[in-house]
């Protein structure tokens, strides 16, 4: 055993093992914390429920648009403002049925996605694909 007869020695070790140990565990806290509360709740891929077309929105505000069929996509950009939880996607060459560019509310309840049209309110139903 570790400095079995020196009762100070294995003292030491035993609070510098606790201290460390206790800021490792607070580090991975505030981590999740953080990525938790400041995250893109729109990060990942959605499938359309009526279509299964889908959209990907990754963490630096693209979106990328497949139709079901065909390896064709198309890029673009967005912004999400998780305040008013309002889905801007930005005017370009969009070639697709799924989204148009414009404002949308969006609403997560578990794993839907609906947006909804600001100025007619159209409403687009997504499921998150699972990985």
């Amino acid at each position: 055993m570790i400095y079995e007869n020196n009762e100070e020695k294995r003292s030491t070790i035993w609070r510098t093992i606790l201290t460390v140990s206790s800021v490792v565990i607070i580090i991975i806290a505030v981590f999740f914390v953080v990525k938790l509360f400041t995250g893109n709740p729109l990060e990942g891929r959605w499938v359309s429920e009526g279509s299964g077309d889908m959209i990907e929105i990754t963490d630096d505000n693209q979106m990328i648009i497949r139709p079901e069929e065909g390896d064709r996509f198309t890029e673009i950009r967005c912004n999400v403002d998780t305040k008013t939880k309002i889905l801007t996607v930005a005017e370009g060459p969009l070639d697709s049925d799924i989204i148009q560019p414009g404002t949308y509310n969006y609403n997560i309840e578990q794993d839907t996605l609906t947006l909804t049209e600001r100025e007619y309110g159209e409403q687009l139903v997504f499921v998150r694909e699972q990985e």
